[in-house]
């Protein structure tokens, strides 16, 4: 007659296994065996299939034969896998794989280790029966099972592949199967039920598997000296590798030793040579390093024996404008308390023949692989004559500016006062031609209008004097300015000789620039006309303006249809005076010195391009675009033309 607590278990099981029915003085320890199984095995949320084919794996390794026989006989159908009715059990063929899967142990297990790695971290479902995942899982729970040398690593990958309550959950069946495995170790007396026995006759495959498996022939010592021994050969061929890694590294270390004293060799070469002061100290100012250069700058070569600072703070170093520098505030010292380099400090240096000399001083720390400064290094380089050469181009700007600024101002005061003659001239020739209106005489009517050309002319170039005289001075007044507008301006200033030739003048682009508008409109004035007065005869001028973005600068291009100008003279006609036509055409030769004057003094510069005679001409001069802003363009003109 069977207990209640039997029954229970035969229901839960669909049979009553032998392994709850050993005889006890005790019934509690049958209940509580009981009680670790439900909560342990049965009733773990793991799924069943997965649970009762990892039982039967793990059983492969225990020498007493009831465990593995009695759970395939679950996996079989003899009885419910995991005490689930509702899961599907399978076949023998489905079965023999499992039962003949080895177990890898070191290098072995690495192709399992890594496909635990490529599983979702963490699992969201486990894997299907004799899956690659399922092999990796089984496997890695083994070692741990088993607590192989290879333990360690097969749980960190458990680690990774599941979630921290599927762990624990894993974990829980192995304790189960453990003192299921210890509990049959403990009665030699449990023998397979009947069911199982006649599952064994009916299938020898399974019977060969389950009675002769070499895993379950060997006992707990013999699995831990093999996992021992793989173990040490792995340790093996790892001190091997090393060994030989070694032998190389030392082959390595002497290259590197070597090269190392050649490096130190030709640094010590290179600083020698280097036509600078180089010294090295440590942290307490004692000298462990100069080279020639340093004794030349200091008068006297220093004692390496000397006290700290002894030597340093024997100089007397002045900054840049003549003031004694206290020993703490030498850029030596300044350098060791801050750990901060010193760059491009101008001083002076007195020598022990009280000589002083103008030196650039650049210091650096040096620091030990913590990071702790250790000392400084220290290059001076003499540059006295420099700064005598630096003071003479000084002396010199400042008499060329004084020579520009009279030369500008006598342009000025000449043009200025040659203006009152030229005008008495003009104005007693008018009246020459009004007394002889009623008594002409062609010879006199022909001086007289010469008398008056020139007085025209040299006041035409008189004013173009002032003009010049007045570009290359006075204070530039640059603002943004919209070079459409200008255009527009100019435009206007010059309609009637636009009228007069038919011109066309197109503006592409018209951005806005940083320039003196009442320069820029003089500069446009003068190209422009010059276009519209030098055309082709019998061709009407076309005059394209445009603009494109170079960097910081706009450049910008005036190109005509007209007479072009021959390679020689390409030069030349932005000199003062200069013209490459007689006096046909009205002019002064000013127009292009002036505009090559508004553009320097912007910055820019200017040129022209031209085939030669009969092939037109591009005027390139370049103009600063907006500080700190983005590309902007202003109006666009399209076709300006007489009839516009």
């Amino acid at each position: 007659m069977i207990t209640p607590l039997e029954d229970n278990i035969a229901r839960r099981f669909g049979v009553l296994p032998n392994f709850f029915r050993l005889a006890s003085s005790d019934p509690a320890i049958a209940e509580n065996l009981w009680g670790f199984a439900q909560f342990a095995y049965l009733n773990n949320p793991l799924p069943s299939l997965f649970k009762e084919r990892l039982f039967v794996y793990l059983s492969r390794f225990c020498e007493v034969r009831y465990c593995i026989a009695r759970h395939v006989g679950f996996l079989a159908g003899l009885g419910f896998p995991a005490g689930d009715s509702t899961c599907q059990p399978q076949n023998v063929e489905q079965i023999l794989p499992l039962l003949r899967r080895p177990l890898p142990h070191g290098e072995g297990l690495l192709p399992l280790l890594a496909v635990c790695d490529q599983l979702e971290s963490p699992l969201s479902a486990f894997p299907d029966p004799d899956s690659s995942a399922e092999q990796a899982l089984f496997a890695c729970a083994t070692h741990v099972f088993l607590q192989t040398p290879d333990s360690l690593v097969a749980h960190n990958a458990l680690r990774r592949a599941l979630s921290p309550l599927n762990l624990e959950q894993l974990n829980l069946v192995l304790a189960f199967v453990r003192t299921a495995h210890y509990w049959t170790k403990l009665h030699p007396e449990l023998i397979f039920e009947d069911d199982v026995n006649q599952l064994l006759v009916a299938h020898e495959a399974l019977a060969h598997c389950i009675l002769k498996d070499p895993e379950g022939q060997r006992d707990s010592l013999s699995i831990h000296v093999a996992s021992e021994l793989a173990s040490l050969r792995k340790l093996r061929k790892q001190h091997d590798t090393i060994s030989q890694a070694y032998q190389e590294l030392s082959l390595d270390h002497q290259y590197v030793k070597h090269d190392l004293h050649q490096s130190e060799e030709n640094l010590r070469e290179l600083v020698a040579a280097m036509p600078a002061a180089v010294y090295a100290c440590d942290k307490d100012g004692v000298i462990t390093y100069f080279n020639r250069q340093a004794v030349e700058l200091w008068g006297r070569a220093p004692d390496l024996e000397d006290p700290p600072w002894a030597f340093l703070d024997s100089r007397r170093i002045y900054d840049a404008s003549g003031t004694l520098l206290r020993p703490d505030d030498v850029p030596l010292r300044q350098a060791l308390l801050s750990g901060r380099p010193i760059v491009n400090r101008d001083l002076v240096l007195e020598r022990p023949d009280s000589s002083m000399i103008n030196v650039l001083a650049n210091v650096t720390t040096l620091r030990d692989s913590s990071g702790a400064i250790t000392g400084a290094v220290s290059i001076l380089q003499d540059i006295t004559e420099l700064k005598r050469i630096q003071q003479d181009r000084e002396e010199l700007v400042l008499e060329l500016e004084r020579s520009n600024r009279e030369h500008s101002h006598f342009s000025y005061a000449v043009s200025h006062d040659l203006q009152a003659p030229v005008r008495v001239v003009r104005t007693l020739t008018q009246l020459l031609v009004r007394q002889h209106e009623d008594t002409p005489s062609k010879d006199s009517a022909n001086l007289l209008t010469l008398i008056e050309q020139a007085t025209s002319g040299m006041e035409r170039l008189i004013a173009s004097l002032l003009r010049y005289a007045q570009a290359g001075q006075g204070q530039l007044n640059c603002e943004q300015v919209q070079v459409g507008q200008i255009i527009e301006s100019v435009r206007t200033t010059l309609a009637p000789l636009i009228t007069e030739t038919v011109a066309t003048i197109v503006c592409e682009h018209a951005p806005v620039v940083e320039a003196d508008p009442i320069l820029l409109e003089q500069l446009l004035q003068n190209l422009l006309a010059n276009a519209l007065k030098y055309h082709r005869v019998g061709e009407a001028p076309v005059v394209e303006i445009s603009a494109v973005r170079s960097g910081k600068m706009w450049e910008f291009a005036v190109k005509d249809n007209g007479q072009g100008i021959p390679p020689h003279y390409q030069e030349r006609i932005f000199e003062p005076l200069k013209r490459l036509h007689g006096n046909e055409v009205p002019g002064t030769g000013l127009g292009l010195a002036l505009c090559r004057t508004v553009v320097a003094r912007h910055g820019g510069r200017i040129w022209v391009e031209s085939k030669g005679a009969g092939c037109g001409s591009i005027f390139h001069f370049t103009l600063a675009a907006i500080r700190d802003s983005p590309l902007k363009v202003a109006i666009g003109l399209g076709d300006l033309t007489a009839a516009s």
